[in-house]
């Protein structure tokens, strides 16, 4: 019963408001009601209609009994038949209301619902058809009852009100339905025409906010394709420049000098890895750390000639990291594996380095261990000279993190902890 009820809704919906209609347009408004109005109307005015025809046929009024066969007919055709544009089911349902209006004045005058009808004519026609055609059913009305008043006077039809002045006293009577429906032509034109104005101001605003909408677009899109262009040159620069620096060291016979060399390119290396992954991710301010890091250790694992075969273990937890703290992040990690590679596994033959990167709630933990030799006893990383130190200490800084790099306690090598805040703040503008 339920879908039998929301098809007939369907189908008359589609009957009376039309494919074409725009449905921001005062138009599509007036068809949408009259097609609310024919679905509740039809089944009612069915429902009407037969329980009307028994009683007026048990009472043998012929005309009544034909009128109201004539009527769900009507009806019927106006709601169900698809072969009407929707104006014809307009100014048919119209035409059914002006005849209801008139039979019903004719055999009732005015004990029965006539007049009624006559000012919902008007009514109906200024809501479901245009203004003119609300002006002209005002001329409709007057017609009628000046033909009632015609037939009352030459005794065509009962009109038992008054014994005298009879057709005085109908046309004062109907005078009234006339007025309202003069005062609703005069208002409701107001209210359509004030509707009018608000359609075509929302319609006006949504129109330019589509424009507006779609040239942020075309903005976001060329500043994201300039974004990426930017991070792809400037790995692609910070490429040629460790290239130029790793070919410099090869050709340096002092070892120191092609140490320091190898070391500022690798630095560089970990710099252009992060402007990679930000190109490859086309997010432009936050990275996948976890992918980053590991591709970052074996590019220095590749870079880096070590005699040790050196394994690497990895237990990393995908995290996203803005560029402010990956950049530091990665170069610290650069620092502690460089120092790993050359100086933890000195005549031997295999070694292990293992990485760990994990997130509590909001802040990174990143640890990096080796079964190394370990620093000497009398090493105190705060008093070292060394550049990478000096380096960590300082990018730690910048992260506002806290480390220790210090021997392993469970075993032989050394243990790098770094734990740090990660800043919900994307881009360059991250602190």
């Amino acid at each position: 019963m339920a879908n039998f009820w929301e098809q007939y809704k369907l189908r008359v919906r589609r009957n009376c408001i039309g494919e074409f209609t725009r449905p921001d347009g005062l138009n599509y408004l007036r068809n949408k009601l009259f097609a609310t109005i024919i679905i509740y109307l039809f089944p009612l005015g069915i429902l009407l209609l037969v329980a009307s025809g028994i009683l007026v046929t048990i009472l043998n009024i012929k005309g009544l009994a034909i009128a109201y066969g004539f009527f769900g007919i009507a009806i019927t055709i106006i709601s169900l038949y698809g072969g009407l544009k929707v104006a014809h089911r307009k100014y048919l349902f119209l035409f059914l209301i002006y005849s209801v209006a008139t039979i019903l004045i004719f055999y009732m005058n005015i004990y029965g619902a006539g007049l009624t009808y006559l000012f919902g004519a008007t009514v109906f026609a200024l809501l479901i058809l245009p203004t003119k055609a609300g002006v002209l059913t005002i001329f409709i009305n007057v017609g009628i009852c000046v033909l009632q008043a015609f037939l009352i006077h030459y005794g065509y039809t009962e009109y038992t009100l008054r014994d005298s002045y009879k057709v005085a006293s109908w046309l004062s009577i109907s005078a009234n339905s006339i007025l309202l429906s003069i005062v609703a032509v005069v208002f409701m034109p107001m209210l359509f025409s004030g509707l009018q104005d608000t359609i075509e101001s929302q319609t006006k605003l949504k129109r330019n906010l589509l424009v507006h909408r779609d040239e942020l677009e075309n903005s976001l899109s060329e500043k994201e394709t300039l974004l990426a262009e930017i991070h792809h040159r400037v790995k692609n620069n910070l490429a040629v420049i460790s290239g130029m620096l790793q070919l410099q060291s090869y050709k340096e016979t002092d070892e120191q000098l092609q140490k320091k060399l190898l070391g500022s390119t690798l630095r560089i290396k970990s710099m252009a890895n992060i402007h990679e992954q930000l190109y490859q991710s086309h997010s432009f301010s936050n990275m996948a750390f976890d992918a980053g890091l590991k591709n970052l250790a074996e590019t220095i694992f590749k870079t880096l000639e070590s005699s040790t075969h050196i394994k690497t273990s990895f237990e990393l937890e995908p995290i996203q990291l803005n560029i402010n703290q990956a950049v530091p992040c990665s170069l610290i990690v650069n620092e502690v594996l460089t120092n790993s590679i050359k100086h933890a596994f000195d005549q031997r033959e295999e070694g292990l380095v293992s990485i760990h990167l994990s997130k509590d709630q909001h802040h990174l933990h990143l640890s990096i261990t080796d079964n190394g030799d370990g620093f000497p006893e009398d090493f105190d990383g705060t008093k070292s000279n060394s550049l990478g130190m000096e380096l960590i200490d300082t990018l730690a800084i910048q992260l506002e993190a806290e480390y220790t790099y210090k021997n392993r306690e469970d075993a032989k090598g050394t243990l790098f902890d770094l734990k740090f805040k990660v800043s919900d703040s994307p881009g360059s503008s991250a602190t």
